[in-house]
């Protein structure tokens, strides 16, 4: 007798997801903005502190949320009983589109910087190439198998990452290899800034919590309790990192602070910082009716593109007069119209571009095709 698949998910979206993504939007703006536009003055402060605190949530929640996404395809994908090598090779291929946006990214800005700084800038592993190549090593780690879920896979590549994190992260590689290469592996800022050791723990993480999110949500109460016991989890899991540090701060010691960022112990505190976060998602997520324009879903569903505009509106030629100027009040201001900027630009995008795009391939339907010129 044929194995009976389970049952699909009603919807191939978790409005938490979106939520957390737009979420990690709006805190990617407020780090990059009071970054570049805050003066010296200002960056002693308090409120910039927090600003800086809050700004280690974007990238590890991008990440995170890369591998509950891939959870949801894959779980899609069960259903349809598509192959693993299937399921790889479509995971692996939208990856090398993301390392690909990447490098078009760096090029963009290169040419509107008036080809000015080092040109080994192009090259520079930053969060799009760490995404792309994180999806592409999570995708022959931890995608299904035989129909079921790589949870114990996910879990134990995203250990030896998080292990391997403060060895191979800052490790300087000899120089006869290609540092464009190397640098995804480990290396030395400014050309790498988000190695796979260990950030592509994350995305292992994300992949087994998507796992368990996508197959908790066939049933509305069974849903409640997994992202309640995200964040009680996560609770759990920061204020035991907390405790450890009391007792004996220097339980593991790290040559600096950068290194330490690539360590278990920071891994664990803000993994369970997502925790909580998750489940004010999910509470927000589900008590807001779905005809109520949600300004985080909405970022979530357009993260890329506002990602894509914000960082030259934030570091480039456009604001330049604005760099490290403003105090915090007056970069406070800055931030709200920055966000209220880019939402509108999302909200462009979602509302016009499909039927934009759809109305273009039609006008180009309809001009019959001629042979080209010799």
């Amino acid at each position: 007798m044929e194995e009976k698949r389970p049952p699909a998910p009603k919807t191939g979206r978790l409005d938490a997801v979106d939520w957390l993504r737009g979420l990690a939007v709006v805190l990617m703006i407020q780090t990059h903005l009071y970054d570049a536009w805050v003066n010296t003055a200002g960056k002693a402060t308090a409120a910039y502190w927090w600003s800086r605190y809050l700004g280690g949530i974007p990238s590890r929640l991008f990440l995170l949320l890369v591998g509950v996404s891939m959870a949801i395809k894959f779980e899609a994908q069960i259903a349809k009983g598509v192959d693993r090598a299937t399921m790889v090779r479509g995971a692996a291929k939208r990856g090398l589109q993301i390392v690909g946006l990447a490098y078009l990214f760096r090029l963009q800005e290169f040419t509107l910087s008036g080809f000015g700084g080092d040109p080994m800038g192009l090259f520079r592993i930053d969060i799009l190439n760490c995404i792309g190549a994180s999806m592409i090593v999570t995708a022959f780690i931890a995608a299904p198998r035989n129909g079921k879920p790589q949870w114990l896979a996910a879990l134990a590549g995203a250990a030896v990452f998080v292990g391997l994190g403060p060895v191979i992260g800052p490790a300087v590689f000899p120089d006869w290899l290609p540092k464009p290469l190397t640098s995804y592996l480990g290396g030395q800022r400014p050309m790498a800034w988000f190695q796979l050791f260990p950030w592509a723990a994350w995305a292992l993480v994300g992949v087994a919590v998507g796992h368990t999110w996508v197959r908790a949500s066939r049933e509305q109460r069974r849903q409640a309790w997994a992202f309640f016991l995200t964040g009680a989890v996560g609770l759990g899991m920061t204020v035991a990192v907390i405790l450890v540090r009391r007792h004996d701060p220097y339980i593991i010691r790290y040559p600096n602070d950068i290194v330490q960022q690539m360590g278990p112990g920071t891994f664990f505190y803000r993994l369970g910082t997502l925790g909580p976060l998750a489940f004010l998602a999910y509470v927000v997520a589900r008590f807001t009716p779905a005809t109520w324009f949600s300004p985080m879903r909405q970022f979530g569903r357009t993260s890329l593109l506002v990602y894509w505009i914000h960082v030259d509106l934030c570091y480039g030629m456009v604001s330049s007069r604005l760099h490290h100027r403003l105090g915090m009040v007056g970069a406070s201001v800055g931030f709200v119209l920055m966000t209220v900027a880019m939402l509108g630009v999302s909200v462009l995008k979602t509302r016009y571009w499909r039927g934009f795009r759809r109305r273009a391939g039609g006008a180009a339907r309809a001009v019959p095709s001629t042979p080209s010129a010799t």
